[in-house]
C-alpha cells in the first residue's frame, strides 16, 4: 500500500522496463492491471490524493513512458511507489515500456522527463537502474549511466 510522504525525502530516480516484448504498444492501464494481479496486488492508497488517477487503483510507478513516447502519470509523486523492494520510500520510478530496446521517442521523452524533475525540484537526482538496487533483476535492460552521455545507438528499435 503506498504511503503519503514529504517530497523532501526525495533522493533518487529509479529506471524500470515493462519487461514486455520490445516495440509491444502495452499501456500504463496494462501495467496497472497486471500490478493489480500481482500476489499480492500492488494497492495505492486513494485517500493521499483522491482525485489523482483515480482509475489507477494498483500501478506501482509514477510515470509510465509508451512506445510511442507518452509519459503518462501514475503514482502522484507524494505517494510512495511500489517499483523497488526496499527504496521506494526515497524514490521515484519510471518504467520503459519493452525490454532492451526503446524507440527514440522513449528515449526523448525519458530524457525530458529527467531533466523536468530536476528543474521542478531544483536539485540534481541521481538516475539509477532497478538492477542497481536489486542485481537479481535484469531490468531495465540498459546500462543508465549512459544516458549522463545521450541516447545508446545499439538500445534503439530499429522497426521504427
Amino acid at each position: 500500500m503506498g504511503k503519503l510522504r514529504e517530497l523532501e525525502t526525495i533522493t533518487r530516480i529509479v529506471i524500470h522496463c515493462s519487461d514486455t516484448p520490445n516495440g509491444r504498444p502495452d499501456t500504463i492501464e496494462d501495467i496497472d492491471r497486471w500490478h493489480g494481479e500481482r500476489n499480492p496486488p500492488f494497492k495505492r492508497d486513494m485517500s493521499i490524493n483522491p482525485g489523482w488517477q483515480p482509475q489507477l487503483k494498483h500501478i506501482g510507478y509514477h510515470y509510465v513512458i509508451e512506445t510511442n513516447g507518452a509519459v503518462r502519470v501514475g503514482r502522484p509523486l507524494c505517494e510512495t511507489g511500489a517499483h523497488v523492494a526496499g527504496h521506494n520510500h526515497d524514490t521515484i520510478g519510471i518504467c520503459m515500456v519493452g525490454r532492451d530496446a526503446y524507440s527514440f521517442e522513449q528515449w526523448a521523452s525519458l530524457q525530458r522527463l529527467i531533466a523536468d524533475l530536476n528543474d521542478e525540484f531544483q536539485q540534481y537526482f541521481p538516475v539509477i537502474g532497478h538492477c542497481e538496487l536489486q542485481p537479481e533483476k535484469p531490468c531495465p535492460g540498459f546500462n543508465v549511466s549512459v544516458l549522463v552521455d545521450g541516447i545508446p545507438n545499439d538500445k534503439v528499435l530499429e522497426w521504427q
